[in-house]
Order: C-alpha cells, then sequence, then structure tokens
C-alpha cells in the first residue's frame, strides 16, 4: 500500500520536476546569513496540487473539465467536476486502490476542499447510501470497512 511519504515523492517527480527543489542546507545558510526569508513554499501534496490544478486552469483546460457531461451518471449528489478532479489526483498521485485513494485523498481535508468538498463532507460523505448497505461495518472512528 501506497504510503504519505511515497505520494508525496510521486508527486514530486510528476508536477514539479523543474520548478522545485527542496534543499534545507540553502536555506538554513540563508537564514544564518540574512536573518530572513521573504517565502519558504511548503512541498507536500497540496502545494502541488494547488499548482497542478492553477495550471491547468492558466493554460485554459478547467473550463473543459467543468462542461465535461457523462450523460449516463444515475446519481448527481457529486458534482461530476468534483470527481474528475479526484481521479485526477488519483491519476497523478499513481494511486492505484480504492483503499489507497481512501486513506491518502478522500479523508484528507485540505485535498478535498480543494476539490470542492467541505468538512463534513470529507467526514460523514456526501449522502447517507454507504450506511445501508449491509456488506459495510461502520468501525468506531466512523471508518466504513466491507466484510
Amino acid at each position: 500500500m501506497k504510503t504519505r511519504e511515497q505520494l508525496q515523492q510521486t508527486l514530486c517527480d510528476r508536477l514539479f520536476w523543474h520548478t522545485a527543489e527542496r534543499d534545507d542546507a540553502i536555506v538554513a545558510k540563508h537564514l544564518f546569513d540574512h536573518h530572513e526569508m521573504d517565502v519558504v513554499y511548503a512541498m507536500d501534496e497540496a502545494t502541488l496540487f494547488d499548482s497542478f490544478f492553477n495550471y491547468l486552469q492558466q493554460i485554459g483546460v478547467y473550463p473543459f473539465l467543468e462542461h465535461l457531461d457523462p450523460q449516463k451518471q444515475q446519481r448527481e449528489n457529486i458534482a461530476f467536476f468534483k470527481m474528475t478532479l479526484v481521479f485526477l489526483m488519483k491519476v497523478v498521485g499513481a494511486i492505484k486502490t480504492i483503499d489507497e485513494m481512501s486513506d491518502l485523498l478522500l479523508t484528507d481535508e485540505l485535498l478535498m476542499s480543494m476539490c470542492g468538498f467541505n468538512a463534513y463532507q470529507v467526514k460523514n460523505g456526501s449522502c447517507q447510501r454507504a450506511y445501508y448497505y449491509p456488506y459495510l461495518v461502520i468501525v468506531g472512528s466512523g471508518e466504513r470497512k466491507g466484510l
């Protein structure tokens, strides 16, 4: 199973191959010499996806994504655009399984807010449908586990 650190490394490899580099020694030397720094950017998955989504907006991809209409979508409680952004994260992050997707993306409030979900939806889901399926068990933490 992919870990958060592996996800971060994959994202760095795929999204920031030429634009950013982490070098703690240079940062420390600059702070020692100048005692201040204009700005420091975190290089975590949220920062990488934020930059990636901004890039997609700048090159005009978002309007195409917003107008995707899967004609056969049966349940429309989640906008297709939001699902598209989540699956873009899955593909770019090289996340292979739904379990990994749940652990690394779907339970991360910051990443999900970037796709348009709020904290309540991240914690409780967007509907109660999963609670009615007999093959799912809700454990003490609210986590849904299949039997």
